[in-house]
């Protein structure tokens, strides 16, 4: 494979995978479509790429956070829908209706910026999304004030609203008390939006673990995210459905030296070594996105051996011992995360060691890091 010049550090990106996670989600939709979620770029993956193969298996809906990566979208091509999912603010409503966006109308308030944005481009009928705050307390307007925003809506005669959605705070427990609440509430709200004259064709709550786990969350459209990426968020989803990393995150070894017994490793000596060590430094370090945290237990593959990292995680270099891994030279490969059956690091493990989640792991790969699409 041929690495791209400057520091050999990349993340491999396994199309084959992302594909056939796709076609395994697939059977879990019972007839409703999926959002294929790309926001954060695709996390970590590469929003564009990313996009792209799964327009050619069919998907015609993504989501994204902003409209920022939405833009980023278009000016790639991709000319299917797209989702806003995180928010925006109301004076960046024309760009929205230029871009040809579903944007979720979570406040009352952006009703006449839309509304005035569709009006002024002539786009009579622009489709909008009610968020509904099902009990998340995150973005969306609250049951409550339904009727408020259905009175307004309907002074607002270029916009259609099209569909409505809500987000599960713990769709990960399929027994979860919450779900069983929040779904009482969005159906509650799709009824009362049913009988003020909306009729909804879209209606969306499932990500990736509701998708798998809950049936009865599945509505006319999902969300997956994490799931396409190969990562299951819980461990029942892994049990439901086979899915095949996509990103292996790889660098390698720039320099292998032999230290005696005694020799302190990296800022602050963190690490002595209690006998004499080889020790390998690699060209990575907490910018590229690998965590300081992971000097605490964490481990790298080369040659298809553990190799466990000693020392304090450097901005630029991470060390690692090498003195169990026969042959370890300058140039080798090292797997940080990723790999294949028996020689396999998981994601979900490195994230556990650094104290946080896969998803945060995928997203803070850094941007120095070139991407490799494998087809």
């Amino acid at each position: 494979m041929t690495i791209p010049s400057g520091r050999p550090t990349f993340a491999e990106i396994d199309l084959g995978a992302l594909r056939a996670n796709y076609r395994a989600l697939c059977a879990y939709a019972n007839g409703a479509s999926i959002m294929a979620v790309v926001k954060a770029d695709a996390y970590g993956h590469g929003a564009v790429e990313v996009a792209r193969t799964l327009c050619k298996e069919g998907c015609v809906h993504f989501g994204v956070a902003t409209v920022e990566e939405a833009r980023e979208l278009r000016a790639a091509g991709v000319a299917d829908r797209i989702y806003l999912l995180a928010g925006y603010f109301a004076d960046q409503a024309p760009e929205i209706v230029t871009l040809d966006l579903i944007a979720p109308i979570f406040d009352l308030s952006l009703i006449e910026p839309i509304e005035r944005a569709a009006d002024a481009q002539g786009r009579r009928g622009f489709p909008v999304h009610l968020e509904i705050d099902t009990g998340s307390t995150r973005l969306g307007i609250l049951p409550a004030d339904l009727a408020e925003a259905i009175e307004r809506l309907r002074r607002a005669p270029s916009l259609t609203v099209e569909g409505a959605g809500s987000l599960l705070a713990n769709a990960g427990d399929p027994a979860s008390p919450i779900t069983d609440r929040q779904l009482t509430v969005f159906r509650d709200a799709l009824a009362t939006l049913h009988a003020a004259g909306l009729k909804l064709p879209v209606r969306h709550v499932a990500n990736s673990a509701a998708m798998v786990l809950r049936a009865d969350a599945h509505f006319t459209l999902m969300r997956p995210g994490l799931a396409l990426y190969g990562m299951p968020p819980v461990q029942a989803v892994r049990d439901h459905v086979e899915l095949r990393p996509v990103m292996t995150f790889k660098t390698r070894v720039l320099q292998v030296k032999r230290v005696p017994a005694g020799s302190g490793v990296s800022y602050g000596h963190t690490f002595v070594a209690p006998r004499e060590s080889v020790i390998g430094v690699l060209a990575v370090g907490y910018a590229d996105g690998y965590r300081r945290g992971l000097q605490h237990g964490g481990e790298v593959l080369i040659r298809g051996r553990r190799a466990p990292i000693v020392g304090a995680v450097c901005m630029d270099l991470t060390m690692v011992d090498l003195t169990e891994v026969p042959g370890a030279q300058i140039g080798d490969e090292v797997i940080l995360w990723g790999g294949a059956g028996e020689a396999i690091i998981s994601v979900n493990d490195i994230a556990r060691l650094a104290q946080t989640i896969s998803y945060e792991m995928l997203c803070t790969v850094g941007r120095r890091v070139p991407r490799i699409y494998r087809r």
